[in-house]
C-alpha cells in the first residue's frame, strides 16, 4: 500500500487522506494502528505517519489517550440554537450521557469578579464552576453565575451542585420558574494552561467560548453561563432564512414574533465586531 511521491501532494497529506477514508467506516472508540504499523503498511517514515495523525487529531477525527494509543474520536457535539435547551438536554437529544465534576461553588459579589458581568454592581451571586463530561470524556468548562436569591429559591446547595447528573434548568423547572429565552455570544480564542489541562487539549489549545444569559418569563435574569468548549469537538449549527424585507447595513435590527431583543437592544443573529461593541457595526 505504498504511497506515490508527488510534488503537488506531500506524503503526509496523502496518508491523512487514506486514514480519513478508513476512519469513515469505523465506529467511534475504535483503535487506530500504531505508528510503526502504519509506517510499514504504507511504506513511509514514522515522521510522515506522526504528521498525518497530528492533522487528523487537530481536525477532531482522531483522539490520543496517553499511554493507550490513538482512537477514532466520537462525533462532534452539535448545538442547534433554534430551541433553548440545557447542556444535559442537548446531549440527551443526541443519545449521549452528560455529567459533570464540580470545580467550585460558593457566594461571590459582582465587584469582586475579574470579568464583565450583566448583574448590577454589588449584587450577591452564587458561582458554580463545573467540568462537563459527555460519555465520561471531558468536553467543556462551565461557569454559571446566579443571583444568590434565585440560587436559594431553587435550593442550590453544595450537595445538589456536587451531584454528577445535576441540571440547572431542571432545578429551575422544579422550583416553578418558567424559562423563556436566552441570548448567546460565541467567540474563539486560545485556551489557558488550566483549561487545556482540564479539557485534555493538544498543543494548539483552541477553544470556543459561549456566554448565555437565560431569562425567565417575567424578565428576571436567571443565569449567566460562560462555557468553554474544545473547538475540535464542537459545532454550532443554525438555520438561516431569508425574509421578505432585507435590512440595509447598519439599519435597526428587525424583531420577529418568536424572538425578542434583550434589554440592551443587541441584534439577533451573527454580529461582526469586538465583543463589547453593542452597536454591531464592527
Amino acid at each position: 500500500m505504498d504511497l506515490a511521491s508527488s510534488p503537488g501532494r506531500p506524503l503526509y497529506l496523502q496518508l491523512a487522506d487514506r486514514l480519513r477514508a478508513d476512519a469513515s467506516g469505523r465506529k467511534p472508540g475504535a483503535r487506530v494502528d500504531s505508528e510503526p504499523t502504519l509506517a510499514r503498511r504504507f511504506g513511509v517514515s514514522r515522521f510522515t505517519v506522526t504528521r498525518a495523525i497530528e492533522i487528523l487529531v487537530e481536525e477532531g477525527l482522531f483522539t490520543r489517550k496517553q499511554g493507550l494509543g490513538t482512537f477514532i474520536a466520537p462525533p462532534r457535539l452539535k448545538r442547534a440554537p433554534t430551541f433553548l435547551a440545557s447542556f444535559t438536554e442537548a446531549m440527551a437529544a443526541q443519545g449521549r450521557i452528560a455529567s459533570h465534576r464540580l470545580l467550585a461553588f460558593g457566594p461571590v459579589e459582582t465587584l469582586g469578579l475579574p470579568f464583565p458581568s450583566p448583574y448590577r454592581g454589588g449584587t450577591r451571586l452564587a458561582r458554580l464552576d463545573r467540568l462537563r463530561l459527555v460519555d465520561d470524556a471531558p468536553t467543556s468548562i462551565h461557569r454559571s453565575l446566579l443571583d444568590l436569591e434565585v440560587a436559594e429559591r431553587i435550593g442550590l446547595t453544595d450537595a445538589t451542585a456536587a451531584d454528577p447528573h445535576f441540571s440547572l434548568y431542571r432545578q429551575f423547572r422544579a422550583a416553578g420558574i418558567v424559562i423563556e429565552r436566552g441570548v448567546e455570544t460565541l467567540q474563539g480564542r486560545r485556551a489557558t494552561i488550566r483549561e487545556g489541562n482540564l479539557l485534555d487539549l493538544d498543543r494548539d489549545r483552541v477553544v470556543v467560548t459561549m456566554r448565555r444569559e437565560t431569562y425567565a418569563s417575567d424578565g428576571t435574569l436567571l443565569d449567566v453561563d460562560d462555557a468553554i468548549y474544545d473547538a475540535r469537538r464542537y459545532a454550532y449549527e443554525t438555520e438561516i432564512r431569508r425574509g421578505g424585507q432585507i435590512a440595509t447595513p447598519f439599519s435597526k435590527p428587525m424583531e420577529t414574533d418568536n424572538a425578542s431583543n434583550s434589554n440592551d437592544q443587541r441584534s439577533l443573529g451573527p454580529r461582526i465586531g469586538p465583543r463589547n461593541d453593542r452597536g454591531g457595526g464592527g
